[in-house]
């Protein structure tokens, strides 16, 4: 949750998320839904992953294996919801889609292992410039980032701040995967780089975001 707050206190917390007030409770953030291990229903075994609508058209059966297959958080609440995909009640803050920095990484270089020292020492980097993830992910300047890692990194935390990422839904114990569609990154060092030749803003805060 993030909070813009005179004074940071249990009492003031409290009060901001049983009010609902949009200028003290600014927002949540969450993960991709689809980045869960069971988001989808599917079968591990014969790799089928399938939404809902198409999982319950063939009535839950693999259609390699025959057998009952695992059914995902997305179905399960779409069987259960009580209103339409998308409602949202007034009143209630807003949120952001983040993933972890580690992760993004991890995806860029196209690391297999997640411990790889690799991946690591392009977080350190970013962590000892900039003191966290959420200002790695939401606050630093394009130029700023530029300063300490490589544009295809760069350009990937960009996307994801900006909720340009694809994740492939995960299902039956298998993790979702991030996809940063390769097949716009051939010209990501060109444009990018007019971006933070063109880019002469002060660092923005959470709220340049909302």
């Amino acid at each position: 949750n993030v909070f813009d707050l005179k004074v940071l206190s249990y009492e003031e917390v409290v009060n901001a998320i049983r009010s609902n007030d949009p200028h003290r409770f600014l927002f949540t953030i969450e993960t991709y839904p689809e980045y869960g291990k069971y988001h989808w229903t599917g079968h591990r075994s014969c790799h089928v992953s399938l939404p809902p609508e198409e999982a319950r058209r063939i009535g839950n059966i693999c259609p390699v294996c025959h057998k009952k297959l695992t059914k995902g958080v997305d179905q399960r609440v779409d069987e259960l919801a009580d209103r339409p995909k998308g409602f949202r009640p007034e009143g209630v803050p807003g949120y952001k889609h983040l993933l972890p920095l580690s992760e993004i990484i991890q995806t860029v270089l196209g690391v297999s292992y997640p411990g790889a020292q690799s991946i690591w020492k392009v977080y350190n980097s970013l962590i000892r410039r900039f003191g966290n993830e959420y200002t790695v992910l939401l606050e630093a300047p394009l130029s700023e980032l530029a300063k300490v890692v490589d544009v295809s990194i760069v350009d990937a935390v960009i996307r994801v701040r900006e909720e340009r990422v694809k994740v492939i839904p995960g299902y039956d114990g298998i993790y979702g995967e991030i996809r940063l569609h390769d097949e716009e990154r051939k010209n990501i060092r060109e444009d990018l780089r007019h971006k933070l030749k063109g880019n002469r803003r002060e660092q923005r805060s959470l709220a340049d975001y909302m």
